[in-house]
């Protein structure tokens, strides 16, 4: 006999827990840190929307799924736009469905932009694909750097060379693989920040929780799941830092930033050239740098993890209203009027960001 039932993480027990790591831990698919219990119980900290619907099959607790409600019938993943990796972690012979599990939940949709696309039950809700390029290091550093000269890419000789002369110029380099300052994980903040108004994106640290959530996960150093706060000193100077994850042996890219001033370096790139040669003696053997084949990732990825965009939307009515509005957005960026919309697409936009992270 099976139930689902929806409940705070603060709720489950000690055992309930403890399954959701096993499973976790035993399917190769579920490897990300986003999916471990105990960055959904890090988030729960720092927001009070966060539920875990719990499946359970003759009294036996098989399967779970963290969401954060958005009003009382809607729902994203536990970490809204920050998660990137999504879905349900559930034990390996179990069978589930979409439906059943939102409607025990009471809720009539779930948006995700980044839900593992080997997780069938989510397939006839994508709306698009991407990858997830990730770097294996298993064999070791050398054995990944010979793999690349091999390809043609001469990425690291690039690196290496700017390296030198950041080094010369500014002074002798020095990388710390996790650091406990909270001082820096702030000057990551506000450089980040800056760099997300340059750019003109959603700056997602204006929202008081997601700095939070760093800070409570910089300071979470459990045996499977850890914050890791990466910087890269020349001479006594910070010029680069990346704020991650780390379970069991994965380490996912998050938030790398730099000194703007020493952008002609790329020690953004140099700070990741040291990670990898630091990772084998720091328990790492592969690493997740996130959605989106562009720019480094491409040249530096040896796979990668498809992930998928849509939404779950159990409103039939609702779901082609929104392939509409999809279709006319569509048609007004490729017609004369797209110049004159710019504007109010903008605020449309901005109000959508601000529900997102709110």
């Amino acid at each position: 006999m099976r139930a689902i039932r929806a409940v705070r993480f603060a709720e489950l027990s000690p055992s309930q827990i403890a399954s959701w790591a096993r499973f976790q831990g035993a399917d190769e698919s579920l490897e990300s840190p986003y999916f471990h219990p105990e960055f959904t119980q890090c988030v729960a900290t720092v927001r009070d929307d966060v539920e875990v619907a719990v499946i359970q099959q003759n009294g036996e607790s098989v399967g779970f799924f963290p969401f954060q409600r958005r009003g009382r019938h809607a729902a994203m993943p536990v970490g809204g736009r920050l998660s990137d990796y999504q879905g349900a972690i559930f034990r390996h012979d179990l069978s589930w469905n979409v439906k059943e599990v939102l409607s025990a939940c009471d809720l009539t949709s779930w948006s995700f932009d980044h839900v593992l696309a080997c997780q069938t039950p989510w397939s006839e809700y994508h709306r698009m694909t991407d990858l997830s390029p990730q770097i294996e290091l298993a064999s070791g550093f050398e054995t990944y750097c010979s793999g690349l000269r091999k390809s043609g890419v001469d990425e690291l000789q690039q690196t290496r060379r700017k390296a030198r002369k950041l080094a010369r110029e500014v002074g002798p380099l020095r990388f710390e693989f996790q650091s406990p300052d909270s001082g820096l994980l702030d000057r990551l903040i506000t450089w980040k920040s800056e760099q997300y108004r340059r750019t003109q994106v959603t700056d997602v640290f204006s929202f008081p929780w997601t700095t939070a959530l760093l800070h409570t996960l910089q300071a979470h150093q459990g045996e499977n799941l850890a914050g890791t706060l990466s910087v890269l000193y020349s001479g006594d100077r910070p010029v680069a830092l990346h704020m991650g994850m780390e379970c069991r042996g994965l380490l996912h890219w998050w938030f790398p930033t730099y000194d703007p001033g020493l952008a002609k370096y790329s020690p953004g790139r140099i700070l990741l050239l040291e990670l990898l040669q630091a990772a084998e003696s720091n328990g790492v053997h592969k690493v997740d740098l996130g959605r989106g084949v562009v720019g480094y990732k491409s040249r530096a990825m040896t796979g990668a993890v498809t992930l998928a965009e849509g939404k779950a939307d159990l409103r039939p009515l609702a779901r082609r209203l929104q392939n509409s509005l999809r279709s006319t957005r569509q048609w007004i960026r490729e017609s004369p009027i797209s110049g004159p919309a710019r504007f109010p697409g903008r605020l449309i936009h901005q109000l959508s960001e601000w529900w997102t992270f709110r």
